[in-house]
């Protein structure tokens, strides 16, 4: 503020001398009486001592602006100060917070800008970085209006990109005239294991109601990676172990639930086969 100052009083002082001297050489330049000369002195003086009057103006005016200033900027410091103290942090504590949500926000952006297929693959990161987004609104900071505001737009972001995630990654295949679900499981591009055909059986279990029947021109979906709705029997499953597992129902005495969901592909409750596809009731 004090260089303000001194560059505006130096930029009238400038302006007044430029004016005198010009006025100085129109009285060398010209022929007076003494009158009129004195006149133009006289004259000249005026508007030099106006023009100083009007730097020292200048300068108290932009002393108290500097001052006023000053005093704005010590009440909105007390007043963040006090803000802090209510979230019990400091500046910096609120600064890290803030880089906190921008760098969950960058994140986020970047899971934005991958294809469908892409997102299904990493979508157990959409689930990390809400659980991050959690755990920091826990934090007081959290309570802070700006915070609030950025914390919802980022939700907002994760619902979208939650939105447009695919229910399953899975490819396509047109059955072939001599195909049959061993010989399409064990194709290379497919399973490259033609004991897997009973994935595709019951993955396809609106198609094929006979896993003996299929035909040319049908087209099937091959699983690529389960969706959170789905669970792909392992060697060593049964219901109830399954339904124990916390990611299905986190209770083996469910077990009855998942057989009824799945009653279209499993004949016997105490049979079932690595590889079946699944549906995880809600």
């Amino acid at each position: 503020m004090r260089n303000i100052i001194k560059i505006a009083s130096v930029f009238a002082l400038i302006f007044a001398l430029t004016a005198s001297m010009s006025y100085a050489q129109d009285l060398t330049c010209s022929e007076w009486t003494m009158d009129e000369y004195n006149a133009k002195m006289a004259d000249l003086q005026k508007r030099e001592a106006d023009a100083k009057a009007e730097i020292t103006a200048t300068e108290s005016s932009l002393e108290k602006v500097a001052a006023e200033t000053a005093e704005l900027e010590n009440l909105t410091a007390a007043e963040w100060q006090a803000i802090y103290e209510s979230v019990e942090a400091s500046g910096d504590d609120v600064d890290g917070y803030r880089s906190s949500l921008d760098a969950i926000e960058a994140k986020v952006d970047g899971l934005a800008a991958l294809s469908p297929e892409d997102l299904f693959q990493r979508r157990k990161e959409i689930c990390a970085l809400e659980e991050e987004l959690k755990a920091l609104g826990e934090n007081k900071i959290a309570l802070l209006s700006e915070m609030m505001d950025k914390t919802a737009m980022i939700e907002g972001k994760i619902s979208r990109l939650r939105a447009s995630l695919p229910k399953a990654d899975f490819d396509e295949y047109t059955v072939l005239k001599g195909d049959y679900l061993w010989k399409i499981s064990g194709k290379e591009d497919i399973y490259d294991d033609p004991y897997q055909w009973i994935r595709i059986y019951t993955y396809n279990r609106d198609q094929i109601k006979d896993a003996d029947l299929i035909y040319a021109d049908q087209i099937f979906k091959i699983q690529r990676s389960a969706a959170d709705n789905e669970y792909i029997v392992v060697k060593g499953d049964w219901l109830a172990k399954i339904a124990a597992k916390a990611e299905v129902l986190n209770d083996p005495t469910k077990w009855t639930k998942l057989f009824e969901a799945n009653n279209n592909v499993i004949t016997d409750k105490d049979v079932i086969y690595p590889h079946q596809v699944l549906i995880i009731p809600e």
